[in-house]
């Protein structure tokens, strides 16, 4: 009987965490309720992607907004809505997006994964409920370790789409991955081109809107405590996520870091996590082959 104690402690010990797991996510739930609105962001873009068609400019009426309601994003988004847009269309591409990055998450992380996904329950669910991009974003987020050139490519799409991922390449650029790199930058120039008739836009509503400033709200972040800590902090976290890049943890650290630096930080930001699985050791494994398959063949010295 004795020898059956320590056994029964760790699954009492499992089921106390669960529990604890359980609580978090039910709190959590609860503090997003109220900044759910069904459709809202959706809204929002399709408001971008009608000012885009009627008056050549995706910004032309986004000043008149809430602040909470702006489309401040580069004109990507504004110039894709009018054909993903209706409804049934773009919730389903955000379903598939968000149940992809779970499969993804799950496979390469095993079963463990799903506790986050449920303790952030709340985060991923309001931006779903919303039609916020964000579980697209995931996807392409989540991507990024896995594969050098479509996650190169993914990270360019998704910088096209809220910026902040842009600091992916301190990832690459740690563990010298100069392939990807060139990758990043050739998809990135022709995502600037595509946008190129909108870009001067977008820089003249971000530096001369005073409204289209992500610093007019301090939301949950290190900023919201004070600016030097924000800076501290987001130098900090860009010192570990160069330091340990090459770890199971470097690309969970570089999305923290994307968080941490955002100087609006809202509580549905959180659900990001969830595209940095900590790969297992066999997943780990996986990774490192594909990566070595994709790499250039070395070039055996010539004989003299």
């Amino acid at each position: 009987m004795l020898a059956c104690l320590p056994m029964f402690a760790k699954r009492l010990a499992l089921i106390v965490v669960l529990l604890g797991y359980g609580v978090l996510a039910i709190l959590l739930l609860g503090f997003m309720a109220p900044g759910t609105f069904i459709g809202a962001d959706l809204a929002v873009y399709q408001h971008a992607g009608r000012d885009l068609l009627q008056h050549g400019n995706p910004y032309y009426s986004t000043d008149l907004a809430g602040y909470t309601f702006q489309y401040r994003y580069p004109p990507l988004l504004a110039m894709l809505i009018p054909v993903l847009g209706w409804p049934p269309l773009w919730y389903a591409l955000l379903a598939a997006a968000t149940g992809a990055t779970f499969l993804i998450g799950v496979r390469m992380a095993g079963p463990a994964y799903l506790l986050p996904v449920i303790v952030l329950g709340g985060t991923w669910a309001q931006v779903l409920l919303n039609g916020n991009v964000q579980p697209v974003l995931m996807f392409l987020l989540v991507l990024v370790p896995l594969r050098r050139r479509t996650g190169a490519i993914g990270l360019a799409v998704a910088t096209m789409l809220k910026l902040h991922p842009v600091l992916g390449l301190v990832w690459y650029a740690s563990r010298r991955d100069w392939i990807a790199i060139r990758w990043y930058l050739g998809a990135t120039v022709i995502l600037l081109i595509i946008q190129a008739p909108w870009m001067g836009q977008f820089l003249t509503y971000y530096t001369q809107q005073e409204v289209a400033s992500p610093f007019g709200q301090t939301g949950i972040g290190l900023r919201a405590i004070h600016p030097l800590v924000w800076l501290i902090g987001t130098g900090i976290a860009a010192v570990a996520a160069w330091r340990w890049a090459d770890t199971r943890f470097g690309w969970l650290l570089n999305v923290g870091l994307q968080l941490v630096a955002l100087p609006r930080v809202l509580a549905s930001n959180l659900a990001l996590v969830l595209a940095a699985p900590i790969p297992s050791r066999a997943a780990e494994r996986r990774a490192r082959a594909t990566t070595a398959a994709s790499a250039p063949p070395a070039t055996a010295p010539q004989a003299h």
